[in-house]
Order: C-alpha cells, then structure tokens, then sequence
C-alpha cells in the first residue's frame, strides 16, 4: 500500500466533517442572537418599518432547526447516523472535496456530508426569507450570502460550492423577481431606494448582476485556497506516513542488527569459554615441562617448547580479549555499576604501564587537570579502556618518544585523552580501526605483538558507558585517541 492510499485512514472525511459541523452550529446560533439583536436596534435607530412578527418566525425557525442539527450531530458522533443508501454514493463524491487519497471513506462521509449541504440550502433559503421582509434587493445585507459560499468552499467541492453560490442566486432572483412583480408584499426600507426601484427590471437587474458577479468570484476564490490547503494538508499526511513507515524500517533494521551483534557475541564468548580451558592446560604443560617435571630436555626441544608456550599465550590473550569485547557487547555492564574515580584509575593504567614504557625507551606522562573525576560505571571495563590505549600509544611509539595521557572534565563530560609521538595511522585505515582483529599495515609491520582487539573493547566499553571514541593521527605525525565519557554525578 502506498502513501497516499493511507490518506483515508489517517484523515477520515466523516470524523473532518464532523468536527467542521460542531463549528458550523455554534456559529449560527451566534448568528441568531446577532441578528435578532441587530434588527432590534436597527427598528428603534432607523426610520423603517418592517414585519417584526415575521422576522421572528424566521428566527424561530433557524433556531429550531439548528436545534434539530445539533441533536442529529450527537448521532452521528455516537455512531447511530451512519446509515449508507446506495443510491446517494455518486451526489457523495460530487458533494465530497478531493483528496490525494482518492474519494476516500465515501461510505462512513456520506451522511456527514449530504447533512452539511441540507444545512447550508436551508440556511440560504432562511437567509432568502429574511431579505424578503427587510427590504429584499434593497437591504445592504444581501452580500451576508458570501458568508456560506466561502463555508461551502471549506466544506465542499468546487462544483458543490459553485452548486450553492447557483442556489443562491436563485433564490434572490426568486425574491426581486417576485417582488417586482407583484406575487408577494415588498417590505421597502426607504432611504435612498425609491419607492418604486424594485420594479424598476434596470436597477434590480444590475443588483443581482453584481451579486452573482460577487458570488461567483468568492466561490472561485474560496475553493482554490481550499484545494490548495487540502493538496498541502495531504502532501503533509503524505510525507509523515512515508516519514514514519522509513522510521518503522530502520527500527526493524537496527533491530536485526543488534540481534546479530548479540548473535555474534556470545559466539565469541563461547568460543573464548571453550579455548581458555586447554589453553590454560597446554601453558601449564608447558611450564611444567620446561622447569623438568619430566627429566632434562634436550636443547632444540627447550627452543621449540620455548615458542609454543609464546604462541599459546598470544592465543591466550585473544581469548580473554574476546570475553572482554562480549561482555560489552551484550550490555553485561548494567549489574556491576559502581562509582569509579577515573582520576585514579587513569593513574593505575599509567602505572601498571609504565615499565613497558621504560623497557621500550618511551616517556609516559599523565596529566589531570580540574576536579576529581568520579562517575558511575563498570570499573573493569574501564580500567579494560584506559588499559589498551596506553598500552597500544607505548607500543607503536618509536625508542625516544613520548606519550601524554590527559584526562579533564568539560562542562557535563569527561574526556581522557591518550596521545603519542608514534608511527601514526594511515587515512585509508582510520575507519576500521575499531573493528575486530583489524590492525593497520604499519602496525603489523612495526610490531608482532597485538589482537587486534584492544580498539574494539576501547569501543565498546566507551558506547556502554554513553560515551564515544574519536581519533586523531596522521602516519609518522603521532596519533591521539580522544574518550569522552558523560560525568554522572555520584550521591551518597
């Protein structure tokens, strides 16, 4: 199903019409109470004599009958007035404004709007009486029909409105025409109207010329605008169904992906579990092998033994590096939240960090600015984080460099910053350097050591904690490693 053919659904005509119906009685009964008090001024202001009595019927009818709507309209809300004929489906779509989606709910609009169009007849054919006793062609009022011809364009089609502006200038034709000819009473208002102009075939003829020139335009006038706000309206319906049904799309897609990411997880922290166990044998066996348990062995063994024992530890550190990128994955963090004083454990890294730094000729440098930074997270995870980007700055930094860790707060954030003098990142691999087991092409080649894994928990542990990770480098020109982590306040 395509946007548009939504339309009805999400703007039914019957529900809009309803709505528009409520607004249409409240306004009449204003217009009574108006009208009945301006008639009253105007018998003790002006010098006219007009036939109170009958005014007041009319009255009373457009009350009454108003009345009868608003009872009909309490159906029709309640559901108890949506009875369909057949037959009255093709007046329906004449009568029904168009809509990008089509006609629509015709079926569910179609008392709704054949109420609206009985209700706008009688009202100008109500209107039509009251001009009749005060003064017919002659009362200035009789442009007040522009009122329920600009109603008719927000309600109606364009043919329907242009249906009504035709009934109502029928219905003052009828008025002068019988007027002028003597069928019925002419009630004169006097004033600049000569006592015989209503007969006169030249002035009345010119006054409902100019009506039905007013008429005609306003109906014109009023529909456009309302076929361009009701294109508009729809391309606004249009655009957030499609805005929605991409937004429904993406969340399904997000999802698969986070299931596969979970998917993918406990994969690796499966296979983490089940090589960890031999892997702990096989180095036992080697030591043991290696201190004599077994009698002296010969000197080529001790080298090959030598280099297995280094290999199964690599293979070790993989394994404990994938149960650690696991565990961040699957958002494992939440039950062991706790404040961390990161001020502290950024120097415990350093520290830890330091005679490899020393064994490798690098200077290590930590820096802390401003006040203790304290937040509520995962401890181990952070101490994962701070841990690798130390490590790895030391390990790819040349004999004689020099690596600067910084941590600071910033407002609502903290930042630790871990920067180094070494041999940099190519721009073609700075976008993958978070990716599992990737390592850049002068990283394999400057150092054997490394999973690949280190960037990848780094990420992990960052985003777990509402954080991100940015980096910095350039190859030969040092690389910065940027965390930015929120500060959550910490109570007792």
């Amino acid at each position: 199903m395509d946007a548009t053919a939504s339309i009805s659904s999400s703007l039914p005509v019957s529900a809009e019409l309803g709505e528009r119906l409520g607004w249409l009685i409240r306004l009449r009964w204003l217009a009574v109470a108006g009208v009945a008090l301006f008639v009253e001024v105007a018998r003790r202001v002006f010098p006219v004599h007009l036939p109170m009595w009958r005014l007041y019927l009319t009255f009373a009818a457009l009350a009454l009958s108003n009345g009868l709507y608003w009872l009909w309209l309490r159906r029709l809300h309640a559901g108890k007035a949506h009875r369909e004929w057949p037959w009255t489906r093709p007046l329906v779509r004449f009568l029904l404004p168009s809509s990008p989606g089509g006609a629509g709910d015709v079926g569910s609009a179609g008392p709704a709007v054949l109420f609206a169009n009985l209700q706008v007849a009688i009202d100008l054919m109500l209107l039509a009486v009251l001009l009749h006793f005060s003064g017919g062609v002659e009362n200035p009022f009789l442009y007040f029909f522009i009122f329920h011809v600009i109603i008719a364009s927000i309600l109606f089609s364009r043919p329907a409105t242009f249906v009504h502006a035709s009934w109502s200038v029928a219905l003052i034709a009828a008025v002068a025409t019988s007027e002028g000819l003597g069928l019925v009473r002419h009630w004169p208002l006097g004033g600049a109207w000569t006592p015989t102009a209503y007969r006169d075939p030249a002035v009345v003829s010119a006054q409902l010329l100019v009506f039905a020139t007013t008429l005609y335009l306003s109906a014109y006038i009023g529909s456009t605008i309302a076929d361009r706000l009701r294109r508009r309206e729809g391309e606004v319906v249009v655009l957030s169904l499609e805005v929605s049904r991409k937004a429904e799309t993406l969340a399904a897609a997000l999802e698969r992906v986070s299931q596969a990411e979970r998917a993918k997880s406990q994969y690796l922290r499966k296979v983490a579990h089940e090589l960890r166990g031999p892997l702990g044998t096989m180095r036992t066996t080697m030591s043991a092998l290696l201190a004599g348990v077994a009698g002296e062995l010969p000197r080529p063994a001790v080298g090959l033994i030598r280099r297995i024992e280094a290999r199964t530890g690599d293979l070790a550190q993989v394994t404990a590096d994938l149960l650690t990128l696991a565990r961040a994955r699957e958002g494992r963090l939440a039950v062991e939240l706790a404040p961390v004083d990161l001020a502290a454990m950024v120097r415990e890294a350093a520290e830890d960090a330091r005679p490899a730094a020393d064994r490798a000729g690098v200077t290590l440098n930590v820096r802390i600015t401003g006040e203790t930074a304290t937040i509520v997270g995962d401890a181990a995870a952070l101490r994962e984080l701070a841990g690798n980007l130390v490590g790895n700055a030391i390990r790819y930094t040349p004999r004689g460099g020099n690596v600067e860790v910084r941590l600071e707060r910033r407002g609502g954030a903290i930042e630790l910053e871990v920067e180094d003098t070494g041999i940099g990142i190519p721009a073609a691999d700075l976008g993958r350097v978070f990716e599992e087991f990737y390592r850049s092409s002068n990283a394999r080649s400057h150092s054997s050591e490394g999973t690949g894994l280190g960037l990848a928990i780094v990420k992990a542990a960052a985003e777990q904690h509402g954080g991100r990770v940015e980096v910095r480098s350039a190859p030969g020109q040092g690389t910065c490693f940027v965390v930015t982590l929120p500060a959550e306040p910490v109570t007792a």
